[in-house]
């Protein structure tokens, strides 16, 4: 197994970044997301009353849908707070709130055009990286901050599925589902803590055609395991991760008021996550037509007609897509007031 160390608390020297760098998506694999998203919605599409849609959409109440914006962006500012107290253990505490604020919405913004509901972590990542000159350690706050956040929604998922209506996903019970999903996160963050277990797949990994990624791996491991020795900021942001995740629920639940819907907040409190969790898989840009065709799922299950189900989905895509265009307003003000080159700085023509 790799020794590879992060670079201590308060260190400046510049980390290797090339290969923390987040690849962007080019080529085959982005059309091949962009088609698989229109197949999604002309899917979706084809099996609901578009008329019945829009006619619900066009009836909301808008002081329902504007509380959902406004909590949802008290809601990211506040996943800001906490991922500014995961920075510290791995010496970006220095780090001002602002210039993080300014990144999230940045991050929030280009979540709406990448694959999956992650993509803009890797933004996240890139301009943190880019600002401190510490990729590795960039990527491991990022990565904590979504990981905490994995615990508290599977956690309120599991809890949930206890007091929700009965249903049944392909003869599994949802309590039981929510259950195996917890368990198996659990067990992957064992793995990822644990020297002794980590070594295990370490071995393992190298017998594999997986073994070039190594030497990636070892740095970020290296970087996650110093968070063992703050146990108050894993708690402090693990309490943060909860009120955020009961904020995804609140702003769920306001769209079903919204639409003049009554489902169970406790059903909701269960489906929320983990359409949350089927939506990160890297299939379609930003989890759309994904989305859409688990909400006619799990809603069909309490007897919501397929273009209700639909209603509610789009109706949340539009919240967070109107939180999150503060996002394109900040990176365009930062994309403007960058220098230009003179002429005088411009390389000569050969």
């Amino acid at each position: 197994m790799s020794t590879a160390q992060a670079p201590p608390p308060g260190s400046s020297a510049p980390e290797p970044g090339p290969e923390w760098q987040v690849p962007s998506q080019r080529g085959r694999g982005r059309w091949i997301k962009a088609l698989v998203t229109l197949l999604l919605y002309a899917l979706v599409f084809y099996w609901t009353d578009v008329r019945a849609i829009f006619s619900r959409l066009t009836a909301v109440r808008l002081e329902y849908v504007a509380a959902g914006v406004l909590l949802y962006v008290a809601g990211q500012a506040l996943s800001t707070w906490k991922w500014r107290l995961l920075l510290a253990p791995v010496g970006l505490g220095a780090v001002r709130y602002p210039r993080l604020l300014a990144f999230y919405f940045i991050g929030m913004f280009f979540n709406l055009f990448l694959p999956t509901m992650v993509g803009g972590d890797a933004v996240k990542a890139v301009l943190l990286a880019r600002d401190t000159g510490a990729p590795v350690r960039a990527t491991t706050s990022v990565f904590m901050e979504r990981n905490l956040g994995l615990f508290a929604l599977l956690s309120i998922a599991l809890v949930a599925s206890w007091r929700a209506p009965a249903v049944d996903i392909m003869g599994v019970t949802l309590s039981t589902l929510t259950l195996l999903l917890f368990c198996g996160f659990i067990a992957a963050n064992v793995a990822l803590v644990t020297r002794g277990v980590y070594g295990l797949v370490d071995r393992i990994i190298a017998a594999t055609p997986m073994a070039r990624m190594r030497h990636r791996a070892a740095p970020l491991y290296d970087a996650v395991y110093a968070y063992r020795a703050r146990p108050g900021v894993i708690a402090s942001t693990v309490l943060l991760s909860f009120v955020f995740q009961g904020v995804v629920i609140a702003v769920v639940f306001l769209n079903t008021r919204a639409l003049h819907l009554d489902f169970p907040f406790s059903s909701i409190a269960v489906f929320v996550p983990l359409v949350s969790l089927a939506s990160m898989i890297p299939v379609s840009v930003n989890g759309l037509g994904v989305r859409e065709a688990l909400y006619i799922f799990f809603f069909g299950r309490l007897g919501a007609p397929s273009e209700v189900s639909v209603s509610l989905a789009l109706l949340y895509l539009a919240v967070t897509f109107m939180a999150s265009l503060p996002g394109g307003l900040v990176y365009a003000s930062q994309r403007s007031g960058r220098p230009q080159p003179t002429a005088a700085s411009r390389p000569p023509r050969n």
